[in-house]
C-alpha cells in the first residue's frame, strides 16, 4: 500500500543512512519530515560526515530533535530505522492508531519493482548479491538493497516496474511490517542471535516468521530442508525447499553434482567444484540462489554462468593476503557464534582462530564442536576471556590487546606448519573496538601487511 504523504508531518526516528534515505523519499513526495534522534546533534553530524550523509541529511528533514528531546506535536505517521526498537518509551507513548513502520517498509511501498526478500542468522549479504547478480545476468535491472548497505528507499521509487530488487532483511526490519508483500521470500537459517535486542530466542524467531507470514497466494516462500523451525511456520505462499536430496527440495548435491528438480526431472548443472564459492556455508548459499532462481524462472544456463563467475564480498571468508603458504581469510562478517561454526565445519586446512569484540547474549559452548581445524585461538576485545575460558580446555588459548598483537601472534604459529590459515571469524560484534564489520576487517588486513604477508588483488 502505498502511503499518502503529500502535506502530512512524519516523524523520522533514527539518524543514520535508513532514516536519512526515509526522510529523503517522503520529502520528495510532499511531506514534511522531523529528524529524531536521542545523541546529541554533534555526534548526529559527525555520523553523517563520517559515512557521506551530509548533503542527503541536510535536504531531507525540515527540522531536527536530538538528544532526546521530542516534538510535541504528535505527526500523522513515524518511520523507524533498524536500530529503534518498537519498545522505546516515546513510541510506546504515541497514541495507539499512529502508524509506525519501519524504513524498508516505507520504500516497499513506493518501489513497483518486485522485491525478493532474503532473510536468516548468516549468509544474507552474500545470497542477496549472488541473486542479484543472476537476475541481472538474465538481461533484467537488479539491484541490491537493504540491510547490506543502500536502503530501500534510497531508490525505491526510481525503480522501473520490470526491475527487481534482491533485499537482505534483517529481523529489527521484520519487527514492524504489516503490508510489506514481497514477490519471493527466502530464509537461509536460523541459529541465535541479536540476545542482547531480544528477551528470548523465540522472539528472535517470530520477527523472522513475520516474512513468511508477509507473501501473498501468488508470492514463493524459500527456505532450507534442515531449519525446522522455518518450516513450520504458516504462509499463503507457494513453498520452495533447499538442502537435502529429496523429493521436497528443488536445489541439492547429488554425486557432488549442483541438481535443481524441474517439473519432476532432475537437472545436474554442475560440479560443487565449479562453484565461484568453496566453503561449507557458501554451498548452502549456492542452493539457496538455486532453488530462488527455480522460483523466478531464470534460464538454466544463466543460472550455471552465475554460479561459476560470482565474484562473491569482501570481508566474508574472504582470502585477502599471503605469507608463503599461509593465508590471512578476513571474515569479519562472522558476527556470531553460529556464523562462526558454520565457516569452521568442515573446513581442511590448520586453522589459527581470531575471535572476539562486543558481546551478543549469546553461548559460546557451541564453538567446542568445530575445533578439529584449529590449532590456535587468539583472542581480542570485550568477549576475549569469556571466550577463551570457553575454549581453552580444548585448544591452546593466547589473549592479545590489539588487531595487531593477535595476527602477530597468529602468524607465529601458523609459520610454524607446512600450511595454515590465519582467519578472522569474531563470532561478536565490533563496536567495542572498531567502527563497524568492514573496519574491523581492514584492520586485519592492516596486520597481516605489517606480519609481512603480500596482498592479494581482492583485498580492499
Amino acid at each position: 500500500m502505498r502511503h499518502q504523504v503529500k502535506g502530512t508531518t512524519w516523524w523520522v526516528v533514527g539518524l543514520a543512512r535508513s532514516g536519512c534515505a526515509a526522510a529523503a523519499l517522503l520529502q520528495r513526495h510532499g511531506a514534511t519530515v522531523v529528524g529524531i534522534d536521542d545523541n546529541d546533534e554533534k555526534t548526529v553530524r559527525r555520523r553523517w560526515e563520517r559515512e557521506g550523509l551530509s548533503n542527503l541529511a541536510l535536504r531531507a528533514f525540515d527540522t531536527l530533535n536530538t538528544g532526546g528531546s521530542w516534538p510535541e506535536t504528535a505527526p500523522e505517521a513515524v518511520v523507524i530505522s533498524p536500530g529503534v526498537p518498537l519498545t522505546h518509551p516515546r513510541l510506546q507513548a504515541l497514541e495507539k492508531d499512529t502508524p509506525i513502520l519501519g524504513e524498508m517498509e516505507l520504500g516497499a511501498s513506493f518501489c513497483d519493482a518486485d522485491l525478493v526478500a532474503i532473510t536468516g542468522t548468516n549468509g544474507k549479504s552474500t545470497t542477496t548479491e549472488w541473486i542479484a547478480h543472476i537476475i541481472k545476468s538474465s538481461g533484467r535491472r537488479c539491484e541490491a538493497l537493504g540491510n547490506l548497505g543502500t536502503p530501500l528507499s534510497q531508490i525505491a521509487d526510481q525503480l522501473p516496474d520490470d526491475a527487481a530488487v534482491s533485499l537482505e532483511v534483517s529481523s529489527f526490519q521484520l519487527e514492524s511490517v504489516s503490508d510489506f508483500s514481497p514477490k519471493v521470500g527466502l530464509v537461509l537459517n536460523l541459529a541465535p542471535d541479536h540476545l542482547d535486542r531480544y528477551n528470548s530466542l523465540h522472539d528472535y524467531y517470530a520477527a523472522k516468521e513475520n516474512l513468511a507470514h508477509s507473501l501473498s497466494s501468488d508470492g514463493t516462500f524459500i527456505t532450507w530442508t534442515e531449519c525446522p523451525e522455518a518450516r513450520a511456520w504458516s504462509t499463503e505462499a507457494s513453498v520452495l525447499l533447499f538442502g537435502a536430496d529429496d523429493e521436497n527440495s528443488v536445489a541439492f548435491f547429488r554425486d557432488d553434482k549442483l541438481c535443481i528438480r524441474s517439473q519432476g526431472q532432475v537437472l545436474p548443472l554442475l560440479e560443487q567444484k565449479d562453484l565461484a564459492l568453496q566453503s561449507p556455508p557458501n554451498f548452502l548459499n549456492a542452493l539457496a540462489v538455486a532453488a530462488t532462481s527455480v522460483a523466478l524462472n531464470i534460464d538454466h544456463q544463466v543460472l550455471v554462468k552465475g554460479l561459476r563467475d560470482f565474484s562473491g564480498l569482501n570481508h566474508r571468508q574472504q582470502r585477502v593476503a599471503d605469507l608463503n603458504s599461509v593465508r590471512y581469510i578476513n571474515d569479519t562478517k562472522a558476527t556470531n557464534v553460529h556464523a562462526v561454526c558454520a565457516a569452521l565445519n568442515g573446513y581442511d586446512r590448520p586453522v589459527i582462530l581470531i575471535v572476539g569484540g562486543s558481546g551478543k547474549g549469546e553461548s559460546y559452548v557451541p564453538l567446542l564442536e568445530v575445533m578439529d581445524a584449529v590449532i590456535q585461538v587468539v583472542t581480542v576485545g570485550q568477549e576475549g576471556p569469556a571466550i577463551g575460558q570457553v575454549l581453552q580446555s580444548l585448544v591452546p588459548v593466547t589473549n592479545a590487546s590489539s588487531m595487531d598483537e593477535a595476527v602477530k601472534v597468529a602468524t607465529e604459529v601458523a609459520l610454524q606448519q607446512s600450511q595454515a590459515d590465519v582467519m578472522l571469524s569474531p563470532a561478536c560484534a565490533s563496536f567495542d573496538m572498531f567502527d563497524n564489520y568492514a573496519h574491523r576487517g581492514k584492520s586485519f588486513f592492516e596486520a597481516a601487511i605489517n606480519a609481512g604477508a603480500v596482498a592479494r588483488q581482492s583485498h580492499e
